[in-house]
């Protein structure tokens, strides 16, 4: 089948934009925050760095899962996320010039064999030049699912 000229420069011209359109960009947005209890918050600090250690508790979220209590320990040296004794927990802190941070991470499956989502908060621990606070919470937001 042949297509008149100026049929087919039009449909040249419109694959043309169609191919250069940008890719849609996904961008996630957390829903509304799952408070997340953080109690008996202990901070030792000396010249050399700090070291930390508290329980965290948080409710049945259809995100991630079961209602959790587990506690953290360790220490602003490492850079990095710990696993908390429940492994599907982590906590980093994190100083900054306002204070320290308290940053939490969680993952689950909201169902058994189901996929795997995850939550993030933070929150002030020490603002700085104060005390750290014994017992706070925590804002923590669904992030998305990381696997199936």
């Amino acid at each position: 089948m042949q297509f008149p000229t100026t049929t087919a420069v039009f449909l040249s011209a419109l694959l043309s934009t169609i191919a250069a359109a940008p890719a849609p960009q996904t961008t996630v947005t957390p829903g509304a925050p799952t408070t997340w209890e953080v109690t008996n918050f202990n901070l030792g600090c000396s010249p050399a760095g700090c070291t930390y250690s508290f329980t965290i508790s948080g409710p049945a979220t259809v995100d991630v899962g079961s209602a959790f209590t587990t506690q953290c320990t360790g220490t602003d040296l490492q850079d990095k996320f710990v696993a908390c004794a429940d492994p599907k927990v982590t906590s980093n802190l994190v100083p900054e010039t306002t204070g320290l941070i308290l940053s939490v991470i969680r993952e689950g499956p909201a169902a058994a064999g189901g996929p795997v989502g995850i939550m993030s908060g933070n929150a002030t621990a020490a603002a700085s030049g104060e005390p750290a606070l014994e017992n706070f919470s925590i804002p923590a937001y669904f992030y998305g699912d990381i696997a199936s």
